[in-house]
């Protein structure tokens, strides 16, 4: 089916409405799981459906149809739904922004590749669970994703682009006596091909965590910390970017007062960027699904508060610019405003220069999971005391939390090693549409105080 004739061929221009858009959205993806072993769950699912979305009479209209055929007997259906009351239409008209067709990543659509392939690839990788010591429970899993996105509006924005990833995990829970350890070596890719060779990495990775069979638990208090790139990046998310969106202050005074534009509310050395035109990520958005072209978004430079994340309609009620970041999980839902890859720039000190200056604190390399607002909390896995300015022993952490505003305060140095992490197991939870696919990440940053326990 030619997606992008039957966009050509609807006029949407006709229909007797303020606004009007098309989002249609087809999808291929595949899983596999091996627990302890055995496989236990594989699958392949296409999916092809439309969304359409309408403004008339100071209200929005919703449809979603797997129809593709005969979007203009739903658009006519939707129509008649409407209010026949007149009201002002008080939603500004976004501005044309033009056609841009950027389907370019079909070469490595993970969808031409045979389930049994990508099986055998879980298959290839069983052995080294023979090779990795005190091993309780395993599970090696993949996941994938082929879509591509195609988009026209009344006002003449056109589009369509594709969205290719595929993520694998080595899991494993060590146990020597009674004490337990979970942990998992992961990687993304854009190419199947880059999935190979990883035994060496998946071994020394199960080395290292065999160390935190015998590590003691940290002592709770206040530490100086560094935070890996991968910590960075849940922190920056989950403790300052859902702050930034900007539905959540729309009939909010108290939190439009609290995130003031141009207020200082952090650190000098301290740059946070929402930008979805970071290609082969999992935040790859480079046009959301209104039409809004992927743009360089500051949400604080140099420690001033200089934006926050728009949709057109968010933008229309805060009097302030779209950002790119209205979107949808899938084409079931309307878009919403959601990040892309948000993340705190890099710095220049050397990661050592972090150390030292982080003497008698810890460093933490990965988490288990995350969750923000005014106040956030992150479970790490693995962490470790700084002692002469280098790692020592590893320790184990249950949680590590604390206010947004003081922490992103305490923000001492931005390290020179960003890294931009993705993920193409879980995403980004809002509202009910979750989960929605987001890249995150930054340096190594020293936080000069941070709650342990």
């Amino acid at each position: 089916m030619n997606i992008k004739n039957i966009l050509d061929q609807l006029d949407l221009k006709k229909f007797p409405c303020h606004f009007l858009d098309v989002r249609i959205e087809r999808t291929q993806s595949s899983h596999f799981m091996f627990q302890n072993g055995e496989l236990t769950g594989t699958g392949e699912k296409p999916v092809l459906g439309a969304f359409i979305r309408l403004y008339q009479n100071s209200l929005w209209y919703y449809s979603s149809t797997t129809a593709v055929t005969e979007l203009e007997k739903e658009i006519t259906k939707l129509i008649s739904e409407t209010s026949h009351i007149p009201k002002p239409n008080t939603y500004t008209l976004p501005p044309n922004n033009g056609v841009h067709h950027l389907i370019n990543k079909s070469e490595n659509d993970f969808s031409k590749i045979p389930l049994d392939q990508k099986v055998k690839l879980g298959e290839h990788y069983l052995p080294l669970l023979k090779k990795i010591i005190n091993v309780k429970d395993s599970r090696i899993a993949y996941t994938d994703v082929y879509k591509e996105k195609f988009y026209k509006s009344s006002v003449g924005t056109e589009f369509s682009y594709d969205f290719n990833q595929a993520g694998f995990r080595f899991g494993c829970t060590l146990k020597s006596g009674e004490e337990l350890f979970s942990d998992g070596f992961k990687k993304y890719v854009s190419k199947f091909s880059d999935l190979s060779n990883m035994e060496s990495e998946i071994l020394a990775y199960f080395e290292e965590a065999q160390k935190f069979l015998t590590a003691k638990n940290v002592e709770p208090g206040k530490y100086k910390v560094v935070l890996s790139p991968e910590i960075t990046g849940v922190f920056t998310h989950e403790s300052f970017g859902h702050k930034s969106e900007a539905d959540f202050m729309m009939g909010d005074p108290e939190a439009t007062k609290e995130w003031k534009l141009g207020s200082m509310i952090g650190s000098s050395c301290l740059s946070i960027v929402d930008y979805g035109n970071h290609d082969n990520t999992s935040g790859w958005c480079p046009i959301d699904d209104e039409g809004t072209l992927a743009q360089k978004n500051y949400l604080i430079k140099d420690g001033v508060l200089t934006g926050r994340l728009h949709s057109t309609h968010t933008a229309n009620v805060l009097e302030e610019k779209s950002t790119g970041n209205a979107r949808a999980l899938n084409f079931e839902y309307e878009p919403i405003v959601r990040m892309t890859s948000t993340y705190i720039e890099g710095g220049k000190t050397p990661f050592n220069e972090l150390l030292k200056r982080a003497e008698g604190g810890l460093y933490f390399y990965n988490f288990k999971h995350g969750s923000g607002g005014s106040t956030f909390t992150i479970a790490p896995v693995r962490a470790y005391r700084i002692k002469d300015g280098k790692l020592a022993e590893p320790v184990r952490v249950s949680v590590m939390s604390g206010t947004v505003f003081e922490t992103l305060k305490k923000i001492e140095a931005c390290g020179d090693d960003f890294h931009l992490e993705s993920s193409a197991f879980g995403g980004c939870g809002k509202m009910e549409q979750a989960p929605l696919p987001v890249a995150d990440g930054g340096p190594s940053i020293l936080v000069n105080e941070m709650q342990i326990s």
